[in-house]
């Protein structure tokens, strides 16, 4: 058993790891973000992006790179003046920040305005059911602090009338100059005027990039916060606490401080994917956006004298052909591929194999010398510590049997290492697919995935058992009118049945073998095969051994009953088995729906879990009569006999 143990040690390991090593095949460890991207003077692009501080300085101007679908274009590098930076705090003071949010959204904000250097310009505007100007770009940092401290919370909520005040307190200023709103917000807007597209409509008039920091509650709207700030090309930061809430402020500030501006001539024209990189020191980070540049000027030709003036040819944008990537991280994204499906199925030929398979494989394995001293070493110690876990909760002998009915030949400890591998495979896979949450929902999808594989063998080894009765019970009957004992009857099942027939008759014969008394025995054996009709085999062998009489006879009675009730059956199945399927079908339908509209139109089904409470309560509503429809329809279709 250690060897098989080991086995799935040494494919769960590799099922964490694959993952891990797919993720280096993706450039850049960190994403950049891309402040803003100027193409109005076309064929001249500039693109403003945030960069976090190096100690030693500005970072030199090799460090950046700019791609146009995926051919590099030559580039100016200019860091941005702190001078040239307008930044306003737009501070939620409604009455559902009162107490402990609005304390903390103090904290947060008086260490932005001490981040910022000297020369930023800074103004500070608090809203409720309406915005009110504290101060202005020209007041000092005291009064900016001042301000602040003074805060206090009542009123409801117009955040999109706030935008467009807070949108007009920004004084006239050049090209190069950077305006930013950063606004905090805990709720939803219930008190403005406007709607969401005009504070939209007024930022990009007035060409400024909001930042929102959510501080999170039930009331939330983080639809159109996040509208928001996509559309001006800003950031959303969430925060549950003071402390959340102030490293995210200082999160910003860094960003905010450390701005290049990169400035190149474009060749493409139409949609075209904009990426830059940033390599220096250690420091690895790519962002892209997809952008719509203005066809290229056409330049006329000049007129041949002789004939006369010739019109301008139009000739066509040069094509840019598609980044094809780096054929090292196709390589490993292929290897990788193909390696965690093989892992998979080893987890599955270990676990559904028959258990002379599964020695082969071991075998095989020894004879490699994979694994045979130290993971097998790791193995053993966290089985160990499984199986002193289960005894000190009292759960070790009802999983011992419930494994024992499935017929997987594990003992309790082996089963719990594996399934813990496999959840700590899948957080991995979520970890690197899709982050922390998906990580932990993918861990509780393996745990639930094998309980179902263990309840589907269990159901599967019971149906087969019940289907071998008849010849079964058959066979004994033969023995017996030959002369053989009941003890021999049973030895004869035992070798010539198949599984898990033989299985369960060949530990009948050792447990009496070794003891046990045999209607215990074939108690126990009832308790792990779940079947009814043995049961009654049961009552007929210990009626026999009390009374006599012939047992073969009797043995016979109960195998014709017991094949014309599988008879019936199967007979009943069949009938069934277009409103089983229906039911499959039905079930099934929403959810294959549900799949294909968030892979062809991913915002459509958006509207549900970015719509807040009543996008969720629907979604509710619509599990729960799920739910209904699976009980009223296996209802329908089981019939109980």
């Amino acid at each position: 058993m250690k060897r098989t143990v080991t086995t799935l040690v040494w494919t769960l390991l590799a099922v964490l790891v694959l993952p891990l090593a797919t993720a280096v095949a993706q450039e850049g460890a960190e994403t950049l973000h891309l402040d803003s991207i100027d193409v109005d003077g076309h064929p001249e692009v500039s693109v403003s992006v945030s960069v976090p501080a190096h100690p030693d300085g500005p970072r030199p101007d090799s460090a950046f790179t700019v791609t146009e679908d995926g051919e590099e274009r030559d580039l100016e590098v200019r860091t941005a003046a702190s001078a040239d930076l307008h930044v306003l705090l737009l501070i939620d003071t409604t009455g559902s920040m009162t107490g402990a949010p609005l304390a903390g959204a103090k904290i947060a904000a008086t260490t932005f305005v001490e981040r910022l250097p000297d020369d930023a310009g800074i103004a500070v505007l608090n809203y409720d059911t309406e915005a009110t100007v504290l101060t202005t770009f020209d007041a000092s940092r005291d009064e900016h602090l001042a301000a602040i401290d003074g805060l206090e919370a009542g009123g409801f909520t117009a955040m999109y009338d706030s935008v467009g005040t807070a949108v007009e307190v920004f004084p006239e200023a050049d090209e190069d100059t950077h305006r930013v709103i950063v606004l905090l917000t805990d709720g939803e807007d219930n008190a403005s005027e406007n709607t969401v597209e005009d504070a939209i409509e007024a930022l990009l008039a007035h060409d400024v990039t909001l930042h929102s920091v959510e501080y999170l509650t039930d009331f939330t709207d983080e639809a159109a916060i996040r509208e928001m700030a996509n559309a001006t090309g800003g950031t959303v930061s969430e925060a549950d606490d003071a402390d959340a809430l102030t490293a995210v402020y200082e999160e910003l500030a860094a960003a905010l401080i450390n701005r290049y501006t990169l400035r190149y001539t474009s060749e493409a024209t139409g949609p075209t994917e904009l990426t830059v990189t940033v390599d220096h020191d250690g420091f690895v980070a790519s962002g892209s956006r997809t952008v719509t540049l203005p066809s290229l000027p056409v330049l006329p030709e000049e007129p041949d004298q002789d004939a006369g003036a010739v019109p301008p040819v139009v000739t066509e944008p040069p094509t840019i052909p598609p980044s094809e990537g780096s054929a090292l991280g196709r390589a490993m994204l292929i290897v990788g591929a193909v390696l965690w499906f093989v892992a998979l199925a080893l987890v599955l030929f270990v676990l559904l194999a028959p258990q002379q398979a599964r020695a082969q494989l071991s075998a095989a394995r020894d004879r490699l010398g994979f694994g045979r001293r130290s993971l097998s070493g790791l193995a053993d110690r966290a089985t160990l510590i499984a199986e002193r876990g289960l005894e000190r909760r009292g759960q070790r002998g009802g999983l011992n049997a419930a494994l024992e009915r499935a017929g997987i030949d594990l003992r309790p400890g082996e089963f719990v290492v594996l399934v813990a591998s496999a959840a700590i495979a899948a957080f991995a896979v979520g970890l690197v697919l899709s982050g922390f949450l998906a990580g932990i929902v993918l861990a509780l999808a393996a745990v639930i995935v094998v309980r179902l594989a263990v309840t589907l063998l269990t159901d599967r080894r019971q149906r087969r058992f019940a289907d071998q009765l008849g010849e079964i019970l058959q066979l004994m009957a033969g023995s017996l009118r030959a002369g053989y004992s009941l003890m021999q009857a049973v030895d004869a099942v035992a070798r010539e049945a198949d599984s898990p027939a033989s299985d369960e008759f060949s530990r009948l014969v050792v447990e009496t073998r070794l003891g046990r008394d045999m209607s215990d025995a074939m108690r126990a054996m009832a308790d792990r095969v779940q079947c009814e009709d043995f049961d009654w085999v049961i009552q007929a062998i210990e009626i026999h051994r009390e009374v006599g009489g012939d047992l073969a006879e009797v043995l016979d009675t109960v195998a014709e009953t017991i094949r014309e009730r599988n008879q019936i059956r199967r007979q009943v199945q069949a009938l069934s088995a277009e409103g089983r399927l229906s039911a499959y079908v039905l079930l099934a339908l929403p959810f294959g729906v549900g799949f294909f509209i968030y892979l062809t139109n991913p915002s459509y089904l958006a509207e549900l879990t970015q719509g807040g409470l009543l996008g969720w309560g629907l979604i509710g509503i619509g599990m729960v009569l799920m739910t209904i429809g699976v009980i009223w329809m296996r209802k329908l279709v089981k019939l109980v006999f």
